[in-house]
């Protein structure tokens, strides 16, 4: 440990979140068992530290087995992975002001005359209070929880109440803007599902001399649902033969291996195998613009292209890789398709078995799948839009991840006194 995390800041002192906050304080009860009382369970508390809903229940069906809190208190889950995963939050708006729910949770009421609620809400949302309790932890496997002891003993820097008030302050802001950031996300993935499915059911439409689109007007009954007219439907072993390069194993050459994540998520890179460790494993060479289907997982959506960054790795037999004609289709259009719910649908058929692995795709029914196959200019033109969809998406993610970076940050330094809130008298002196 630093000899600067040893330091005390002026008018700070140091004392523990037993000495400031009740743990686990006594129930409190409404005036009548008919009254109408919040109930929170695990899955109404958000990983981020948020309340996302509530339930409403007379107070008769919580009066006994579950845990009590009022407005202002803070929960902290008790049991793993719940605990781990950040599952916890400040407790405001309960009907009447008093709230029940999960006996997984922890509770702790502020002392007020010491320390402000919120101020011991972030104390519990730091790395430093998670890894510690997770070490703390006491139990058997799958069942372990953070002892009440543990909340107790728990030592924390305690600032004066006007500057707990500003550090709040300031990271209630910077949750503000992750919260922010998080609703442009899902609004823009809700917008790209929508385009989506409009795109692969209505098209762009054709396009003019001058490079104008027209709406289609004509459309064909196609399964459960029309599709323009102009469009046609292939198989994709006319479309996007399977091709195999498989690669003749050397005990002294290294493998750098590609995996596929579910429901249309992309590729990862897997570490690096020798030839020892590949034994009698078969290997095939994968190159950039291959259109990749996992022959166990793609019924749930591992399907994608490869990138430039995947060129020169390699697949098991698990792996099926396919060359899509570029004289017919954009292979990018052909796997975003595959990936719609009517594309998965295909597969799923095509995927006999039961659950996880024993749903295997086999080779001819994947070459039997039927996908739609517009002209080149309008698959070009649906892979632009939802692309610079996609785009976006992407740069709200990478924006919310910085600022979840800066947030854990600001936890650290202002909680332990490292950095100071300086105050507007303090700055015009």
């Amino acid at each position: 440990m630093s000899k600067s995390a040893h330091l005390l800041p002026a008018g700070w002192t140091s004392s523990t979140l037993g000495s400031v906050a009740a743990v686990n304080p006594s129930r409190k009860t409404p005036e009548s068992e008919s009254e109408m009382v919040s109930f929170l369970a695990m899955g109404d508390i958000s990983e981020d530290g948020h309340v996302q809903t509530k339930q409403v229940r007379t107070y008769e069906e919580v009066a006994t087995g579950f845990t009590s809190f009022t407005d202002g208190d803070v929960l902290v889950a008790k049991i793993t992975p719940c605990f781990e995963n950040g599952k916890g939050a400040l407790v405001a708006g309960l009907l009447g002001g008093l709230g029940y729910g999960s006996t997984e949770f922890h509770v702790l009421r502020a002392n007020s005359a010491v320390v402000t609620p919120a101020f011991i809400y972030w104390v519990t949302r730091t790395d430093a209070f998670r890894l510690e309790g997770e070490r703390n932890m006491l139990g058997s496997a799958g069942q372990k929880r953070v002892p009440t002891d543990f909340l107790r003993r728990y030592p924390i820097k305690v600032p004066t109440i006007r500057e707990q008030h500003e550090i709040a302050a300031l990271l209630k802001a910077v949750d503000n803007k992750l919260v922010l950031i998080a609703r442009q996300i899902e609004a823009t993935q809700t917008l790209r599902q929508g385009l989506t499915q409009s795109l692969f059911e209505r098209g762009v439409g054709t396009q003019d001399a001058a490079g104008g689109w027209t709406p289609h007007a004509q459309f064909s009954k196609r399964g459960s649902g029309a599709r323009p007219s102009t469009w046609q439907f292939l198989r994709m072993g006319d479309i996007a033969p399977v091709i195999r390069r498989e690669v003749d194993v050397q005990t002294s050459e290294s493998y750098p291996e590609l995996g596929l994540r579910s429901f249309g998520k992309g590729t990862f890179h897997k570490p690096a195998l020798n030839g020892k460790e590949v034994g009698s494993k078969r290997l095939f060479v994968i190159k950039a613009g291959d259109l990749l289907l996992s022959n166990v997982f793609a019924w749930e959506g591992a399907i994608a292209v490869a990138g430039p960054v995947d060129h020169g790795r390699y697949g098991s037999h698990r792996y099926i890789t396919c060359n899509v004609d570029p004289g017919m289709a954009n292979v990018h259009f052909i796997a975003r398709y595959l990936v719609t719910p009517a594309g998965l649908t295909s597969v799923g058929l095509a995927s006999p078995g039961g659950a996880g692995r024993n749903k295997t795709l086999g080779l001819s029914a994947l070459a039997d799948i039927r996908v739609p196959v517009p002209p080149l200019a309008e698959q070009n033109a649906i892979n632009e839009v939802l692309t610079c969809v996609e785009t976006k998406i992407a740069a709200l993610q990478t924006k919310h991840r910085h600022y979840k970076a800066v947030k854990r940050g600001l936890m650290q330094k202002l909680l332990t006194g490292e950095w100071r809130v300086m105050f507007d008298a303090e700055i015009a002196a």
